[in-house]
């Protein structure tokens, strides 16, 4: 029987100039690198990793040319959001409630007869109309005269609450265009109104142009401006700017 030798178990290969395998040869080679890594005591050495740490450690303290141009010597910052903890000196503003009506009703009444206006928003809720109602009625059951203008929500429940007191002569109605441009809604509720002023040159202007210069018309003929409004509306609070101008008493409620 033919005994095997290395080069039959390694086929496919060729010898190399020593007679030896390439593959035995790389073996070799390799294990000669190993052991060179060895100290006499037979522990791992791992210079290699040593030299690589090195390396790191040299690329890493130098300023420029490291990784990423790092000094650890300088500290970072950290980036953190501003805290948000409010303003302290913004007064903040509650919505309006049935104690400050009745507070507010009860310093009029003491003060005698005098000339109101009543202005507000046309978004107004069912309970926030209930309770101009109520005003506008013990206003005018007082012996107040009572001025508003003519549009849906807080004028309207104004001329309402008026029109139940029985006392025609103390409601005026001052329209900011003529009455064709009121809502069906409003020309019904004004045919119970004695007083109706009407503002036909203005048909031509946007609404909320006719309905400054109809407010301005009637801060001119009162004494107290009762306003009723939200945060954005504009033109109800532009007439209580111009009415504390005109060294008005204003009453700002709001209703958010």
């Amino acid at each position: 029987m033919r005994k095997r030798t290395k080069n039959h178990v390694l086929r496919g290969g060729n010898l190399d100039n020593t007679g030896n395998h390439p593959i035995l040869s790389r073996l070799r080679s390799h294990e000669t690198a190993v052991s060179a890594t060895y100290d006499t005591a037979g522990n791992a050495d791992y210079d290699d990793d040593a030299l690589v740490s090195d390396e790191l450690k040299l690329r890493v303290s130098t300023d420029d040319g490291g990784v990423g141009g790092y000094n650890p010597g300088r500290n970072l910052g950290l980036e953190r959001d501003a805290p948000n903890v409010g303003d302290p000196q913004v007064a903040q503003l509650e919505p309006m409630n049935i104690t400050q009506v009745m507070t507010e009703l009860q310093a009029i009444q003491s003060q005698g007869p005098k000339k109101y206006c009543i202005l507000g928003t046309r978004h107004c809720s069912f309970l926030h109309q209930q309770i101009v109602e109520m005003l506008a009625y013990a206003l005018v059951l007082s012996g107040n005269h009572l001025y508003t203008s003519g549009s849906a929500g807080t004028n309207a429940a104004a001329i309402r609450g008026a029109l139940r007191a029985f006392q025609p002569q103390l409601l005026t109605v001052v329209l900011p265009q003529s009455m064709s441009k009121q809502t069906p809604e409003s020309q019904e509720l004004l045919q119970d109104v004695t007083n109706v002023v009407t503002m036909p040159q203005n048909d031509a202007m946007p609404l909320d142009v006719a309905s400054r210069i109809c407010n301005s018309h009637l801060l001119s003929q009162t004494d107290h401006l009762i306003s009723f409004a939200f945060h954005e509306s504009k033109t109800v609070l532009e007439a209580a700017q111009e009415a504390q101008k005109l060294d008005m008493l204003v009453t700002l409620l709001y209703l958010d």
